[in-house]
C-alpha cells in the first residue's frame, strides 16, 4: 500500500496542497510491495489518463511514469520541482497519483493500491510570501500531516511585564538612646575645725571672767 499517496480515488483526494507554480514540493511515502512506486498527474489541459510529473508530453496511457525507488525500509521520497512545468501548464488544480503498479488513471486498482494528492498551483506572479519549498508528510495510516515550510518561521520576541517604577526610599531618622544619666554623688563637705575654735572661745571666756573678778 502506497501510504504516501492518499486514498481516495477519482472523486476525492487524500491530501491537499496549495502553492505556486515554481514551488518545490517534497513528496514522501512508503509502499509494502515491490521495489518502486509510480507517479503521474492529471488536470486541466492534460490527457485524461495522466502524464509524468516532469514532462507533460510523456503519457501514462503509453507506459510513461515518474518512477521512484523504495529504500530498504520501503520508504520513498522525491522533490517535485514545479518550475519545470511553469511554462507548460496553467494555474489550476492538479491531482498527483502514486501507485504500486505502472497503471494509468483508467486502470487504477482498488483504493488500497494508490493514493492521491490534490495540488492547487497559483500563478507565481501573485506570490506574496518568500517560502518556495514545502514538505508533505503522510504516516502509514494514510493520515495527512499539515505541510511544513522548509524555512524557519519567525518567532516573535516574547514580551515581559514591566516592573513598576522603584519607589524612592525615605530615610528613616535614626535615634540613639541617651545613656542613662549617672547619679551624681555629692562630695562630702569637709568638717570645719570646730574643736580648736571652741577651745579658743572657751579660753577667751575664761580669761574675761577672771579679769572681771579682779
Amino acid at each position: 500500500m502506497a501510504t504516501c499517496l492518499l486514498v481516495g480515488g477519482a472523486c476525492a483526494a487524500d491530501a491537499y496542497y496549495t502553492g505556486y507554480l515554481g514551488d518545490v514540493i517534497d513528496l514522501h511515502g512508503s509502499s509494502s510491495q515491490g521495489t518502486q512506486v509510480y507517479l503521474f498527474m492529471t488536470g486541466p489541459g492534460l490527457p485524461t489518463d495522466g502524464v509524468t510529473l516532469t514532462d507533460i508530453s510523456q503519457r501514462a496511457d503509453q507506459g510513461q511514469f515518474t518512477v521512484v525507488d523504495l529504500d530498504s525500509s520501503g520508504q520513498w521520497s522525491m522533490q517535485w520541482d514545479t518550475s519545470r512545468l511553469a511554462q507548460l501548464i496553467n494555474p489550476g488544480t492538479y491531482t498527483v497519483y502514486v501507485t504500486q503498479k505502472p497503471v494509468d488513471y483508467s486502470h487504477l486498482g482498488s483504493s488500497d493500491t494508490y493514493k492521491t494528492l490534490s495540488v492547487y498551483l497559483q500563478d507565481a506572479g501573485t506570490r506574496t510570501g518568500s517560502i518556495s519549498s514545502y514538505t508533505l508528510h503522510l504516516d502509514d495510516s494514510g493520515t495527512t500531516v499539515s505541510p511544513t515550510p522548509t524555512l524557519s518561521a519567525e518567532i516573535p520576541t516574547p514580551t515581559f511585564p514591566v516592573a513598576p517604577p522603584e519607589q524612592p526610599t525615605v530615610p528613616v531618622p535614626q535615634y540613639s538612646a541617651a545613656p542613662p544619666s549617672a547619679e551624681t554623688t555629692p562630695s562630702p563637705v569637709p568638717l570645719q575645725p570646730l574643736v580648736p575654735v571652741i577651745a579658743v572661745l572657751a579660753c577667751a571666756g575664761l580669761a574675761i571672767y577672771r579679769s572681771g573678778r579682779r
